[in-house]
């Protein structure tokens, strides 16, 4: 059973929790605590990570009920009962969270960060003191055990939930025994203790993802295996007259890429591509209605084929104008947005491109459109007229396209967003950078300022400010002697692009190995 496995960047935040706790038995330095504040914003952009997937996972559990109701239902309900369970023990943590940040004095408008964090005693007067770590850890082990039974009892032995709340083994520091509450909220100052909030936050929403995964996995282990969904729209025409209504179905599909069905259209197989079939036609001449179908043979489970009968229609028509984007649908503000227009029956060099806002350059079918700096995003009109006299120009139609600005780049450091790393991969790097990830232009973006935040152990947290991407002579010494376990942190990033806006990176948190 794979219930219960942390992603790389949970592996990372928790192991930074516990390197933050221990340093604060050195120092509860402003540094540590920002560090804790770093992690804390971490988690919770985690925790809306899990929600996300869960209502993925919920969606696709109405969409088998419209199916085969009487097979989801008994399933779909444990769902349900689970995410039930989430929300109330969330609703308790959250509440916490709240009593322990309004005992610090609420949030600082500035910091975005506890007034009183480094406050010593309101985390174990809140849950010793007043009994609710008593009762936290109640809630949580009862949570835990409903979870648990909602699994098949066959499974439940090797699923592994990472939610619990345990007291530490009997003869700890000191020879003295602890409670799981005297263990998490004794002694350390409210920053962290919010961040431990956090940090079960996180657990809660990782156990409903993953009891619910598991019920959905168990709907019907005998059923066809699909392992793609995709979102389909399907209309009865794609060619419309103005004044004419479209209509179209849009719903959710799935489909196999381990398993290859046998498509037959006009008496032939199509080729397969991840089980799909491909259909290529190209039509010779205009039609109001090309009807065309054929056969879906499935071999089922239990061997033996069953054909799904579909058809389809499609309209020919030759088109008045195109208009398209070369790489993309939108066009970006400070870069060249290549532009392609073409008009059938009319001659290239007869044919004049205008755009409502920015400047256009090229001929002949290929063109550029440019925003400057300081241009509004919403939207430009590509208009296109045609010489279809002369002297006499025509509009033959207009696209709108969306204006974004240029997406925000990605801080690394040895082509790593975070993680761990050698000593000597961290002495022979002598900067960092900043790039574009998934993005179609080939830009450049550099590095202006950041801050280097060495953690040594037994040392207090050194910060080194830097400008550009180059480490300065003091940052090579400070990672010069590193060793494993030490951390090092990227923040306060800062690069431009083309545009020249600056935009703040994310941090960049190093463990050395």
């Amino acid at each position: 059973m794979a219930g219960g496995k942390e992603t790389p960047r949970q592996k990372m935040i928790g192991m930074m929790y516990l390197v933050l706790t221990a340093l604060l038995a050195l120092n509860v330095s402003d540094q540590v605590l920002n560090a804790f504040k770093l992690v804390n914003d971490g988690l919770e952009k985690t925790t809306t990570n899990f929600s996300q997937k869960n209502e993925i996972t919920y969606s696709a559990f109405e969409s088998a009920m419209k199916n085969n109701a009487g097979k989801t239902k008994p399933y779909y309900d444990k769902a349900l009962l689970a995410k039930k369970y989430c929300e109330e023990l969330n609703k308790h943590l959250a509440g916490l969270k709240k009593e322990l940040i309004e005992m610090g004095g609420g949030i600082e408008e500035e910091t975005k960060d506890i007034v009183d964090r480094k406050n010593l005693d309101a985390a174990a007067e809140l849950m010793l003191t007043r009994g609710k770590g008593p009762e936290l850890k109640k809630k949580i082990q009862t949570t835990r055990k409903n979870l648990l039974d909602l699994v098949d009892p066959k499974d439940r032995k090797t699923f592994n939930l990472n939610l619990d709340a345990q007291d530490p083994p009997p003869g700890g520091e000191g020879g003295l025994n602890q409670s799981w509450e005297s263990a998490n909220f004794e002694g350390i100052p409210l920053t962290a203790a919010v961040t431990l909030i956090s940090k079960l936050q996180n657990d809660v929403m990782n156990a409903e993802s993953d009891i619910a995964s598991y019920l959905l996995k168990s709907i019907d282990a005998a059923d066809f295996k699909f392992d793609q969904l995709n979102a389909v729209v399907v209309a009865p025409t794609s060619y419309v007259l103005v004044g004419q209504q479209y209509e179209a179905d849009v719903f959710l599909t799935a489909s196999s890429s381990t398993q290859s069905p046998e498509i037959i259209v006009g008496g032939r197989a199509l080729p397969i591509e991840e089980g799909k079939g491909k259909y290529k036609v190209v039509p010779t001449s205009e039609n109001a209605a090309v009807k065309w179908g054929g056969f879906i043979n499935v071999k089922s489970p239990d061997g033996s084929v069953k054909p799904y009968k579909f058809e389809a229609e499609y309209q020919v028509a030759k088109p008045t104008a195109v208009v398209s984007a070369d790489k993309m649908n939108v066009v970006y503000i400070g870069v060249p947005n290549p532009i392609s227009v073409s008009a059938p029956g009319v001659p290239k060099d007869k044919i004049k491109v205008r755009a409502s806002q920015g400047q256009l350059s090229g001929s002949n079918g290929k063109y550029e459109l440019f925003l400057p700096a300081g241009s509004n995003t919403g939207t430009t009109s590509i208009s296109v007229l045609g010489e279809l006299k002369p002297g006499e120009s025509k509009t033959l139609g207009a696209v709108e396209y969306r204006i974004k600005r240029i997406p925000q780049p990605v801080a690394k450091f040895a082509n790593i967003t975070g993680g761990s790393l050698s000593s000597s991969r961290i002495k022979a790097e002598r900067g960092i950078f900043a790039e574009l990830e998934n993005f179609d232009f080939d830009l450049k973006f550099n590095v202006t300022k950041f801050q280097l935040i060495v953690f040594k152990k037994g040392q207090d947290p050194r910060i080194i400010s830097g400008t550009g991407p180059a480490f300065s002579q003091d940052m090579i010494d400070a990672m010069s002697s590193l060793s494993s376990k030490d951390k090092i942190i990227f923040d306060d990033i800062t690069a431009k692009g083309p545009d020249g806006v600056p935009n703040r990176l994310s941090a960049i948190v190093i463990t050395v190995q």
